[in-house]
């Protein structure tokens, strides 16, 4: 019976490791994918790299000094983590709690519409476009550094904007709710590396501003013609107006979806 008892007790030992393992392992990569490619990602390597080797030599050649000062690293880690990806943490804890932007439905996709349309005619005209869907988190220089508009949504208005050589031209366009609520905003361009050089102003921008916001911004290249989406510090390319359309959707009207499915729920 004791002999059971203890087989048991160390399956159970076993069985709790197994779990630890897989918890932290996954919680090593969900935070790996999260911060690769973004500007701090190399700093925090390099951080790790440097830790790493004085704790090993600490060890080796027993250097007390060094191994009581290493007892202070959690604590020097979770600060230079807060410092370092402080754009990235308000971007997830804003994605955590998002609500639907854009009112209804029904709305919402009409806008996505008037978008889609606008950027097939730019694409016919050969012209570039860069707009910005603002969701839970507002940049507010683009704010200081556009012109405001407050203007409905609509296909001629943005087609107008991004006319070439207009005053509103260069700088994007940001979406709030039904309404283009600046136009010719300046957006942060991104620190990422490994950037193809063929991207322009238009992608850095869009991948700047979702690398400090939540916001979705479509990019229409002027010299190609091809579309791009920048989304959680991501620039997805070539897509056609199709692939947009689903990805805009798919974005843009999840957590409306959700909420009504809860809504639902709670109301059964």
């Amino acid at each position: 019976m004791n002999f059971l008892h203890a087989h048991f007790a160390v399956l159970v030992d076993l069985a709790r490791s197994l779990i630890e393992v897989l918890i932290l392992t996954v919680g090593i990569y969900s935070v790996w994918k999260l911060f690769r490619g973004t500007r701090g990602a190399r700093v925090l390597a390099g951080f790790g790299v440097v830790l790493a080797t004085l704790s090993l030599l600490a060890v080796a050649m027993q250097l007390t000094v060094i191994e009581k000062l290493l007892s202070f690293s959690p604590a020097v880690l979770i600060t230079a983590l807060v410092i370092i990806f402080q754009p990235e943490l308000r971007r997830i804890f804003a994605e955590v709690g998002s609500r639907p932007l854009l009112g209804s439905h029904r709305q919402q996709t009409e806008i996505i519409e008037v978008v889609i349309r606008s950027l097939e005619q730019m694409q016919q005209d050969g012209h570039g476009a860069l707009i910005a869907f603002e969701r839970e988190i507002t940049y507010d220089p683009a704010r200081e550094t556009g012109t405001i508009l407050d203007a409905k949504v609509s296909d001629d208005l943005l087609a107008t904007i991004f006319f070439p050589k207009t005053p509103l031209h260069d700088g994007g366009v940001i979406i709030v709710q039904d309404r283009i609520a600046v136009a010719a905003a300046i957006f942060p361009l991104t620190q990422a590396e490994g950037l193809k050089r063929t991207l322009g102003l238009r992608h850095r921008a869009a991948l700047g501003l979702s690398d400090e916001t939540d916001a979705v911004v479509v990019v229409l290249s002027e010299e190609t013609g091809i579309i791009s989406l920048a989304y959680n510090g991501e620039l997805r390319r070539p897509l056609t107006t199709d692939e947009l359309r689903s990805q805009l959707i798919s974005i843009l009207l999840q957590n409306k979806t959700d909420e009504k499915s809860l809504v639902e729920q709670l109301a059964g």
